[in-house]
């Protein structure tokens, strides 16, 4: 009998070993977050009401009452829109800060004033679609084409029909419109000459929007500071100067616009660091992207080289490039650095920094496409210089998330002979070409340019492209909505010529 109950109870240990296999106890120091197997907005909802927003004139003219909306794990469906493999991201907010954010004002009947709520994220392949706050689980705010709406659960489950559907029999809205693109083009614009014939190392940055539909080109629009997309939002990124006494800085602060920081919040710390700091310290930006940016810090007559999360925009250090790379593309970044580091010596230099020589690296624009680039800074007698290099390795899908130009480099020159960059639409229907005086927009047909372009946007000398975060389909109108929510205007003619 003994033996018995030894057998059963060695069994039973096995069994619950057996379920407990991924618990976070067997993972030590380490959270594991619950496998959910439904999806936050799991089940059919109707748009009951259509919630105005105060101010927002540039809100979609769709009338989205009565719509359907569904959402699953494999699909997502509001009214005629349908994005497969959607994404699902929760955070807790508090209700009031919240919907200030979003300039709407509720009665407390329909949510109670400074409640904590779930706010789910929604993105399909990288791009942001919408945001849903959850009331309770069967009333939610969905904020979509900077619209405000006001949905029922009507069902937990989706229509069986649309539970069973295959995508390949939808068209989806992230694969339909073929012909229409558009693009977030961010621009580095030198400050005026200080007339001395020195490296102008002042800067102001703007956006433009650029879009397509059917070889139509939409208005141009344009605003201060980088506006780009993540995906978790539209977000803005600027730059400040801060002045104390005879020090300088400028302080890079990145922001979701929907909950945006008052200044007076980050100036102070922002001054009490420069007050501890030494000179004059700039950044200039090089490359944004969706979690990155590529920075130069010029201070006390050295450049440097930075790479910053997005998230981490004002850290002192940069990522490692063994980070984003791993250790072949460390080994490609070390061999490239030995042989420059070689030419220097053999220059009779060899007074080399090697301090934080693997987070000296950036990205760099050549014939259409970005490039790695590393930097060794040395001493030259007393005055500091540096050489930059090639890293012969590509750069990864998180850091530059599209980078294909469907156009050949020879075409491009044949066509607009003065051009030093060009970028072309996931859709292959629109190009940009960059000359030194101009921003050319094109539309592309069989992977040539057509004879004569859409528009012509005049560039100050020096100034360059340092972001370009496309949109297609559905995006495009949900992209241009959002840009003008954020207070862009439509580019007057001067700067069209």
């Amino acid at each position: 009998m003994f033996k018995v109950y030894k057998v059963l109870l060695v069994g039973l240990i096995t069994l619950l070993l057996g379920g407990c296999a991924n618990l976070s106890w067997t993972t030590a120091g380490r959270f594991i977050p619950p496998a959910y197997t439904l999806c936050p907005l799991e089940g059919k909802w109707t748009v009951i009401e259509d919630l105005q927003t105060s101010g927002n004139s540039g809100g979609s003219q769709q009338n989205w009452v009565g719509d359907s909306a569904q959402f699953s794990c494999k699909v997502a469906m509001l009214g005629d829109y349908v994005w497969s493999n959607p994404t699902y991201k929760i955070k807790k907010v508090n209700s009031r800060d919240y919907l200030m954010t979003k300039y709407l004002n509720l009665s407390n009947t329909l949510i109670p004033d400074s409640k904590e709520v779930s706010v789910v994220t929604v993105s399909s392949a990288e791009n942001f679609l919408s945001e849903f706050m959850k009331i309770d689980d069967t009333k939610v705010i969905a904020f979509v084409q900077n619209k405000a709406l006001y949905l029922q659960k009507v069902s937990d489950q989706v229509d069986s029909s649309f539970a069973a559907v295959n995508l390949n029999d939808f068209k989806t809205n992230d694969q339909s419109n073929p012909r229409t693109s558009g693009v977030l083009v961010g621009l580095k614009i030198p400050s005026e000459s200080d007339g001395n014939g020195g490296q102008n190392d002042d800067f102001t940055y703007q956006t433009l929007w650029l879009a397509s539909d059917d070889k139509k080109l939409h208005p141009i629009l344009t605003g201060n500071d980088i506006f780009f997309p993540r995906s978790s939002g539209f977000w803005e990124l600027q730059v400040r100067n801060l002045q104390v006494g005879a020090k300088a800085e400028n302080l890079l602060t990145a922001n979701d616009v929907s909950t945006k920081i008052p200044i007076s919040q980050p100036r102070s710390a922002a001054i009490n660091q420069l007050q501890a700091g030494k000179g004059i310290f700039k950044r200039i930006i090089d490359y944004v992207g969706n979690d990155y940016v590529a920075v130069e810090n010029v201070a006390d007559g050295t450049n440097h080289l930075q790479v910053l999360p997005v998230d981490k925009i004002s850290a002192p250090e940069g990522i490692k490039l063994s980070d984003l790379l791993g250790n072949s593309g460390l080994t490609a970044f070390n061999s490239a650095r030995t042989q420059a580091s070689l030419a220097l010596y053999n220059q009779g230099i060899t007074v080399l920094d090697d301090a934080g020589f693997e987070q000296n690296f950036g990205l760099t624009r050549k014939n259409g496409h970005w490039y790695l680039r590393g930097r060794i800074n040395y001493q030259e007698g007393t005055t500091p210089n540096y050489r930059d290099f090639n890293v012969n390795s590509i750069p990864p899908a998180k850091l530059i998330f599209y980078d294909t130009l469907c156009l050949s480099w020879q075409n491009i020159k044949d066509r607009v002979p003065e051009a030093v960059d060009a970028f072309s639409s996931p859709n292959r229907d629109i190009a940009l070409v960059i000359t030194k005086t101009k921003l050319y927009v094109y539309a592309c047909n069989a992977g040539q340019l057509d004879s004569e372009p859409l528009a012509k946007i005049g560039l100050k000398e020096g100034e360059t492209v340092i972001m370009a975060e496309w949109a297609t389909g559905f995006y495009v109108d949900n992209w241009e909505k959002a840009f003008l929510a954020n207070g862009a205007q439509v580019m007057t003619k001067e700067n069209l010529k």
